[in-house]
């Protein structure tokens, strides 16, 4: 069986404004486009547009990361951890492949659950598991995502970060290094890199 590595291809590493330009449009118009057909129905269903949108930028992240070989090749799963009424709603990306992967979104309860998952967002009224789940995620090279203040100052992946209405994005590049994460150096071209534990 394939691992998730093996069977995404990862985008070629170029340099250069215009390619991070490029990159950055690409990932701000792939999380649009992915969300848009369900932005209409959202409203009518009074779902927050904002939640598709975070769906679509994790969505893109998994294109642009490389897990270790011995990762299982199932699925890409992404674990949330929060309530369901205070979580994002990720429901928008559940089945989508990336590559050849679909990805299943599962709630996650204990550190047990965690080490199923590729992935973990952390809502931001649960700051209080951080420490714990930073730990096991490590461990398990999972790439840690919130939009808890300071998460990648803490030592999170990827901080998803509100500016002038727009969702932005952090990244700590030594906490991706240390859950043995290679993040593709066009994501970091185009995120603001912070320095964290």
């Amino acid at each position: 069986m394939k691992t998730i590595t093996q069977q995404i291809n990862e985008p070629a590493t170029t340099t250069g404004s215009r390619r991070s330009h490029r990159l950055l449009v690409v990932l701000v118009l792939g999380s649009l486009l992915l969300a848009m057909p369900n932005l209409a129905a959202a409203q009518d269903n009074g779902d927050d547009p904002q939640d598709l949108i975070r769906s679509a930028m994790i969505y893109n992240f998994c294109k642009f990361v490389q897990w270790p070989e011995n990762t299982p090749g199932d699925s890409i799963v992404l674990g949330v951890i929060g309530d369901k009424d205070q979580a994002p709603d990720f429901s928008s990306i559940m089945g989508k492949n990336v590559g050849s992967i679909p990805i299943a979104v599962r709630v996650v309860k204990t550190s047990e659950d965690l080490r199923d998952c590729q992935l973990v967002y952390i809502a931001d009224n649960q700051k209080e598991r951080f420490g714990e789940t930073l730990a096991v995620a490590q461990a398990e090279s999972i790439l840690t995502i919130s939009d808890i203040d300071g998460f990648c100052s803490d030592g999170g992946i990827i901080q998803l970060v509100e500016r002038r209405g727009k969702l932005r994005f952090f990244i700590n590049r030594k906490a991706a290094d240390k859950s043995q994460l290679l993040l593709s150096s066009q994501l970091l071209k185009v995120a603001k890199i912070v320095e964290g534990s």
